[in-house]
């Protein structure tokens, strides 16, 4: 079991690349400034039984296109948007069975896909 173990521990270390264990802060300053501008999504409830928040980190300019997939792809629906503000937004899934479904949000030029998991 220790043997197990060690070579775990070993191939862990092994394998790091190592641009990733040595940070160059000074050449890499503009790439640090473009990576925080970057829109990130969060979706909660979860697990959704009814209305599905969705938040963005910053302002959206356009209205968003929300798409629902089953799980192998196929799309079910095209919902409308109600905007809460201009960086949130709510998506009724009320009428969705129990299960796994995917989210594609689209606005403008970006496009963020999140798992979601719809409960009775």
């Amino acid at each position: 079991m220790k043997r197990i173990l060690y070579a775990l521990i070993i191939f862990s270390i092994v394998s790091l690349p190592f641009g990733s264990v040595f940070a160059q802060a000074d050449a890499n300053d503009q790439k640090l400034s473009a990576v925080q501008k970057e829109t990130s999504i969060a979706l909660y409830p979860m697990p959704v039984s009814g209305t599905l928040h969705i938040a963005f980190n910053k302002p959206l300019a356009e209205n968003p296109v929300v798409l629902v997939y089953d799980m192998i792809g196929n799309m079910l629906e095209n919902i409308t948007v109600d905007r809460e503000a201009a960086a949130a937004f709510t998506v009724n899934l009320s009428g969705k069975r129990p299960g796994f479904y995917f989210i594609k949000v689209q606005c403008g030029e970006e496009t963020f896909s999140r798992r979601i998991t719809v409960s009775p």
